[in-house]
């Protein structure tokens, strides 16, 4: 018995450590958000893309009004030690250019992500603006 004891806190701490870990995360996702969002007139979007196997990918785009990315960060990774990067590879580039992308990789489908949200956001502008 005494083994299955250790056995259970060994699950339980490392369960405990997760949670942790992932709460840390969450608080970096979220600032890194409210970090970007405060970016001047434009538009933010998010794109996520999760892989049940391999590495998943989070890119978060910020343009200003014509659609140029004047921010760009990206978090790829399959642990939660994963933390987000600038990207400056997507910086300067319309997201005309960007929607093209032709790879089928996580990261591809979380930039189209985040180009759908930036022009939903973009088509909901030019609908109030009318």
């Amino acid at each position: 018995m005494d083994t299955w004891g250790a056995v259970i806190i060994l699950f339980a701490g490392m369960w405990m450590l997760q949670v942790a870990l992932t709460f840390v995360q969450s608080k970096h996702y979220k600032l890194t958000i409210r970090e970007m969002s405060a970016y001047g007139p434009g538009f933010l979007g998010v794109g996520v893309a999760k892989r049940k196997l391999g590495v998943g990918s989070v890119i978060v785009l910020v343009t200003d009004l014509s659609g140029k990315v004047v921010e760009a960060r990206e978090m790829t990774g399959v642990t939660l030690f994963a933390r987000f990067r600038k990207n400056a590879e997507l910086a300067g580039k319309s997201i005309e250019v960007l929607s093209k992308t032709e790879d089928s990789s996580s990261r591809s489908d979380a930039i189209r992500m985040a180009v759908e949200r930036i022009r939903e956001q973009q088509r909901l502008n030019a609908e109030a603006v009318m």
